[in-house]
Order: structure tokens, then sequence, then C-alpha cells
């Protein structure tokens, strides 16, 4: 019963997440549409900017809605061995790293049309993306290596068999 609850729970957060997704994108538009009527160009490049980082979010949104519906919904998996993590985690990791990134530079070309002291901002960000990057590659290193120690399966289910008959604290 609870599995049940939990995939519901699942489901309704990645349907939420889609219509946000959505949302996010018709609100980009009505942003571009509005600098449009402006006829002011500072006014359209900023609602332009604007409109990429709507678009940029609502692309992180439904990325984590299609990992919820994906990995808990459909898949129904644990993550037991280390090649399932590691693809699962790397895909995740990636998604945020894009999104970041590219927040990054619409941030950049928005200080460069408004005040540059204000780049200060988005180049901590990229920076951060950047030391996300370092740290994604160090996980799928190490990863890759836990993959290659041969575990026999025997031991595997010995330990699950002995999980199961110790007390919950």
């Amino acid at each position: 019963m609870f599995q049940s609850a939990a995939r519901g729970m699942y489901l309704l957060a990645a349907v939420t997440l889609s219509l946000f997704s959505l949302l996010f994108i018709g609100l980009s538009a009505l942003t571009v549409f509005e600098g449009m009527v402006a006829l002011d160009s500072a006014v359209l490049t900023s609602a332009m900017l604007d409109g990429v980082g709507m678009i940029v979010l609502a692309i992180a949104v439904f990325e984590i809605a299609k990992y919820l519906y994906e990995e808990e919904i459909v898949r129904e998996r644990e993550l037991r061995r280390a090649d399932e993590a590691r693809r699962t985690l790397t895909k995740f990791l990636t998604t945020i790293i894009i999104a970041a990134s590219l927040e990054g530079l619409v941030l950049v070309f928005e200080a460069r049309t408004t005040e540059i002291s204000g780049i200060v901002y988005p180049v901590m960000l990229l920076g951060v993306v950047t030391l996300l990057v370092v740290g994604l590659g160090a996980f799928q290193w190490l990863a890759r290596r836990a993959e290659s120690i041969y575990v026999d399966p025997r031991a595997s289910e010995a330990d699950e068999a002995e999980e199961g008959k110790r007390p919950e604290a």
C-alpha cells in the first residue's frame, strides 16, 4: 500500500512539474510578445533574455518531471548496481549542469546590457557550474572503478537476507 501511495505522489509531482514547465513557456512567450509590442529595442532585448531564461527553467523543470516519471514510476527500481546509479545520477546532474550554465550565460548577457558590475553573480554561477562538471567527472571516474570491482552475487543475496533479519532501530 505504501508503494502505491509513493508512486501516486511521484506521479502527482511529475504532472505538476510538467504543468509548471508549460506555464513557464507560456509566460516566456507572453513576455517576449509584450517586449515586441513596446517597440523599444532595449525593452525587447530584456524581454527576450527573460524569455530565454524562463525557457531554460522550463526545460530543467520538465527534465526533473521526466526523471521522476521514468525512474520512480515506470522503472520502479532501487538502483542496487553501481552502473544503474551512475547512469541515473549522471543524467540528472547533466540536466542541472546544462540548465545552470544556460542560465549563467543569459545572466552574463543581461549584465552586459545593464550594469557591468552585475557580472559578478553570473560569473560565480558559471564557476559553480564548472565545479559541478569537475564533480561529475570525479563521480564518473569513481563509479567506473566501483563497477570494475567483482561482487559475488551469492554474497550480495546473503547480505540482503541478513539485512531482512535485523530488527529496525
